[in-house]
């Protein structure tokens, strides 16, 4: 595991959660996401987050960890790790992003309980809405 320094932290805020339109509460509007960039979207309760990240990130080497709040820094995770830590984390944080770089693909547990996995878009330029 590993810590990002900020400057890490806005690379990959770039390539993955920044490339997305924002609620005011700062989980993604996926409704105006890119057609098909959806890959699932269900209540937390009917699905392991586990499954989500074997299924719609297989290539995984590492993965990316934000939360709400950047007093919690972002950390770096190997595939295994996360996997063993996702049980821990998913019951300390109630809202918090996965993004996968070499599958460019972005897990969100949003605070109201759904997990949506989607590819992030490929130019910050089209969704981005600031």
């Amino acid at each position: 595991m590993k810590l990002l320094n900020l400057d890490e932290h806005h690379r990959y805020d770039r390539e993955s959660l920044s490339r997305y339109p924002r609620k005011s509460d700062g989980t993604i509007e996926w409704a105006m996401a890119t057609d098909g960039s959806v890959l699932c979207s269900m209540d937390s309760d009917s699905i392991d987050m586990s499954s989500v990240i074997q299924q719609f990130a297989p290539r995984s080497g590492t993965l990316i960890f934000f939360w709400e709040s950047l007093a919690v820094p972002s950390v770096e995770m190997g595939l295994e790790s996360s996997l063993a830590h996702l049980p821990g984390i998913t019951e300390t944080f109630p809202e918090f992003w996965i993004y996968s770089p070499s599958d460019r693909v972005v897990v969100e547990l949003s605070f109201s309980g759904v997990v949506t996995a989607a590819y992030a878009p490929a130019d910050a330029g089209d969704t981005s809405s600031a």
